[in-house]
């Protein structure tokens, strides 16, 4: 009559007689250390890395399982199969290795149903990793797991694969498992099958070493790749020495291209690729482009792929690197990367020494704009030692800051903070420029001069360019002023007069259009032009001057009264209205006017002197009180 499983003890097992090498009984099995097992583990962990030394312990505990359940099968008469196949639990809990405590058994070995929960108490493989190797983040009874898998499907006559739910190798408080036949995990065992791969182990280590030499030659590649992008930084190579190194180092294409997809640099040996390389192809996934990310990407009717990163200085984009890879790998992005932070690093350079260039060249640009009486020749040739060419046609730019109406007043902090964000909006437009734009900024305002062929290139028109540069700062309380084209070192000074003039009265007329062109001054452009200005302001106080002297003795306001009310068209109810004074008053103040100046207001001709002397005077601001500064 055979045994039940619970019955099986060590007396099935050992024989008394003591021999070297002390088997049980004639089963082919020795005992073994369990500390000597835990040292075995960290030593296969450290050597093959935590993965492979998991696929060799599994690989090892099935195969022990299914050779203890044939050998069982063999030397003990059993009750019946199902005895048979407890006896893997009994036989844990014999030799030390575990005591196994099920809570759920649902087995019917004739239909081939296995379903099995419960838990592992007092794991010897658990308690050997914590003592030489510490808490993992998963679990690691990887012997107990393979032993039992293979021991139930040698049992069984099919697959069954156990999974550890909890472990205390990883801080839980008690090892559990579960085991079914594969049909029965269906995808969710999908992963762990991997482990349970026969496979050969030294041609697994062979490939491994093979890994191993190849992450050396990467290693290599990428040192010597950083070293000699530095070494090209120091020389001053720049951007093209750059794309040449890192072609070279990977043996592929490469593109570098600036934040608006304009080519800087380009390295490689096929003709035409570089047009498929652009950012320009992939303008929408660039939205996503944050941080260090990189976007992989390919053209359908092509066999190679590419993979692009931003150039970062601030966590601002500044360009974009390309390359051709033949497959996905991190490596590529590892070096990509660091030729990015190189890239950036003499992006930034580059805009240090030009922002230190243009405090030298302020001085000069402060001469040339507001000095009336320059050497033409001196200041030319003082640029032309700054490798700075005035020959050129230029835009005269001007730009103002004014106090918002729903602040009190706008402090230096403030008006410093607007003036960087202009500038450097300018700066990065025209950054590879041959002629860089020349800033001059003031407490509350920028004077400026930049290239008519580098606005032409970019822009429709110089409107256009102050447009933009309002619209994506977002700047509600900026007037910029534009001159027409230079044509000569002299213009300089009169085109700069003739701008900030235009912005003067754009300010006090409170126009809509934050852009202004010299061009519309109309008539007075002609005079600033043709005559002297000294004579325009002769001409313009004489004719207002019993009314300047009135309000002098008086602290009156005639002047001003004559200005809105030549603004209004000369309309006395509109006016009145927009100074808040009576009409009766209003009437008043024109009749004052009128009777000082000896003219008649009615009159288009004299309607039309007084506007010409009023814009001339406000033109060269000689109006205090109603022109802004």
């Amino acid at each position: 009559m055979g045994i039940k499983a619970h019955e099986l003890s060590l007396s099935h097992l050992i024989t008394t007689e003591e021999k070297s090498g002390m088997k049980l009984k004639d089963l082919q099995l020795t005992f073994t250390s369990t500390d000597a097992w835990g040292l075995l583990r960290k030593d296969l962990t450290n050597a093959l890395g935590i993965s492979r030394a998991k696929r060799f312990l599994l690989r090892y505990g099935w195969n022990c399982g299914v050779h203890e359940a044939r050998i069982l099968k063999e030397a003990i008469d059993w009750k019946d199969d199902i005895e048979w196949l407890i006896a893997g639990s009994k036989v844990h809990h014999l030799t030390g290795r575990v005591l196994s405590y099920p809570k759920n058994f649902q087995v019917d070995m004739e239909r081939g149903q296995f379903n099995v929960s419960g838990y592992w108490i007092d794991s010897y493989e658990a308690n050997q990793h914590l003592t030489y190797s510490g808490k993992h983040h998963e679990p690691v009874c990887y012997f107990l797991i393979g032993y039992a898998s293979g021991y139930t499907s040698e049992c069984m006559g099919k697959k069954v694969i156990f999974k550890e739910i909890n472990c205390k190798g990883k801080g839980d408080d008690h090892c559990s498992y579960i085991g079914k036949t594969v049909e029965e995990w269906g995808e969710e065992i999908s992963e762990e099958l991997f482990f349970f791969e026969d496979t050969d182990m030294a041609k697994e280590l062979d490939q491994m070493y093979k890994r191993i030499e190849q992450q050396k030659e990467r290693l290599k590649i990428g040192y010597t790749l950083s070293q000699k992008l530095t070494q090209d930084m120091l020389l001053g190579k720049g951007l093209p020495g750059f794309a040449e190194t890192i072609g070279k180092s990977l043996h592929c294409p490469v593109l570098i291209e600036g934040k608006h997809f304009e080519k800087l640099a380009e390295h490689g040996e096929i003709p035409g690729i570089h047009k498929y390389m652009s950012v320009t192809n992939i303008k929408e996934k660039l939205k996503d482009l944050a941080g260090n990310s990189f976007v992989e990407w390919s053209h359908k009717d092509k066999t190679f792929k590419l993979l692009t990163t931003p150039i970062l200085i601030k966590s601002k984009i500044f360009g974009y690197i390309t390359i051709v890879i033949d497959e996905s790998d991190d490596f590529y992005k590892d070096l990509l990367e660091r030729a990015a932070i190189i890239s950036a690093l003499h992006m930034q350079n580059e805009r240090v020494a030009i922002e230190t260039e243009q405090r030298l060249k302020g001085e000069l640009l402060e001469q040339l704009l507001n000095n009336k009486e320059i050497n033409r020749k001196e200041i030319y040739d003082r640029f032309s030692y700054l490798d700075y060419n005035l020959s050129t046609e230029h835009y005269v730019m001007y730009v103002v800051i004014q106090e918002k109406a729903s602040a009190k007043e706008i402090d230096d902090y403030e008006y410093l903070k607007i003036r960087n964000r202009i500038s450097e909006y300018i700066y990065q437009e025209f950054l590879y420029e041959d002629n860089q734009p020349l800033l001059l900024p003031k407490l509350n305002c920028i004077q400026a001069i930049i290239a008519k062929n580098s606005i032409d290139k970019r822009y429709k028109s110089p409107k256009h360019f102050g447009e933009q540069l309002i619209k994506k700062l977002g700047l509600s309380n900026v007037y910029i002023g534009l001159s027409d084209q230079t044509k000569d070192v002299s213009d300089f000074y009169k085109k700069f007069q003739e701008v900030k003039r235009a912005v003067e009265l754009a300010i006090w007329k409170k126009t809509d259009n934050k852009v202004v062109l010299a061009n519309e001054l109309g008539h007075l452009t002609l005079f600033l032009s043709a005559r002297d200005p000294e004579e325009l302001e002769a001409f313009a106080s004489e004719n207002l001057k019993t009314l300047i002297e009135y309000d002098e003795r008086r602290n009156a306001e005639l002047l001003h009264t004559l200005m809105q009310y030549s603004q209004n068209e000369f309309n006395l109810h509109k006016t009145a209205r927009e100074m808040c004074i009576s009409i009766s008053g209003m009437r008043y103040r024109v009749q004052k006017i009128e009777e000082l100046l000896e003219i008649d207001l009615s009159d288009s001709n004299s309607r039309f002197q007084v506007q010409l002397s009023l814009q001339i005077l406000l033109l060269l601001g000689n109006v205090d009180d109603l022109t802004i500064a």
